[in-house]
């Protein structure tokens, strides 16, 4: 039997009530997607003649996060395209004139040795100061770092956000 309010309402209806005001406050609360994608890359020298330098190519997986979110963990692999082995040293992300390193359980991960003509995923964690949109409110940058017999050097990779539904 069910117990009738004053106004004539059950108190299964309220609650059913309550419970929509309360997903409909949930829903408001949220904040909308973006991607952080890849745009473009390069390799820069730090010790040697460019000419000289092993190239590695880098693929950064297009992501997808709320506006808030404080975490940016792509999916990265690494491509060793010259034909000698190369170790990867570190990874940083460049946005905005903050550099932020990568971890905290990714720098037990490095340094990593790439073999020549060698692919591998890359571990890569970054706790953000603030939410992605606001940190990605320009491109940022993707270095990492690496070394071989020829000297040391990074990739330059650029990221940007993009709307929910980019590639």
């Amino acid at each position: 039997m069910k117990e009738v309010t004053v106004v004539g309402r059950t108190q299964d209806h309220i609650s059913v009530q309550i419970l929509i005001v309360l997903v409909l406050i949930l829903l408001v609360g949220c904040d909308p997607g973006m991607t952080v994608r890849q745009m473009n890359s390069s390799i820069e020298s730090e010790s040697a003649a460019a000419t000289t330098m092993p190239k590695i190519s880098v693929d950064v997986k297009t992501t997808s996060h709320l506006i808030g979110q404080k975490l940016y963990d792509p999916h990265v692999t690494a491509t060793n395209l010259s034909d000698v082995p190369v170790t990867i040293t570190s990874i940083e992300l460049v946005v905005g004139g903050t550099t932020f390193q990568n971890g905290p359980y990714a720098v037990n991960d490095y340094p990593v040795n790439l073999t020549a003509h060698g692919t591998i995923p890359l571990g890569v964690y970054f706790s953000l100061s603030d939410g992605v949109s606001k940190i990605f409110e320009k491109p940022g940058e993707l270095r990492i770092h690496y070394c071989s017999q020829q000297g040391s050097g990074f990739a330059r990779i650029t990221v940007a956000r993009g709307p929910l539904n980019a590639r």
